[in-house]
């Protein structure tokens, strides 16, 4: 049984995974209903790498401009339309927005690496 399979067990849960060092996907589970598509995945892994790059650039800034340290950037969530995401670590989740309740909910989930 993989580690996502109590994740996209969850209501609204499309699809989770983890990211490779390339940030190509290593491992994910979808529900039988979401068509898995290869080109979506590598066009997701580049996205989540940019905003990961863009976060972590951030952080530097901030680290240098106050005494508080802003890295690493453990994880990050965004709500648009009709899906949301959320990524902590190398963990990924993509889900039906108006069926998962909150970004905190799902980010949560990952964070402490409970399905």
């Amino acid at each position: 049984m993989s580690e996502f399979d109590e994740l996209v067990s969850r209501d609204g849960v499309l699809v989770a995974g983890r990211f490779g060092p390339d940030w190509r996907v290593a491992d994910q589970k979808s529900v039988l209903l979401f068509n898995e598509d290869p080109v979506a995945l590598e066009v997701m892994s580049s996205f989540c790498a940019s905003i990961q790059m863009l976060l972590t650039t951030m952080a530097v800034a901030m680290s240098r401009l106050s005494d508080v340290s802003w890295q690493p950037v453990h994880g990050w969530a965004v709500s648009s339309g009709v899906y949301s995401f959320a990524m902590h670590g190398d963990r990924f989740a993509l889900g039906e927005t108006a069926k998962l309740g909150s970004t905190d909910e799902l980010l949560e989930l990952l964070r402490h690496g409970q399905p």
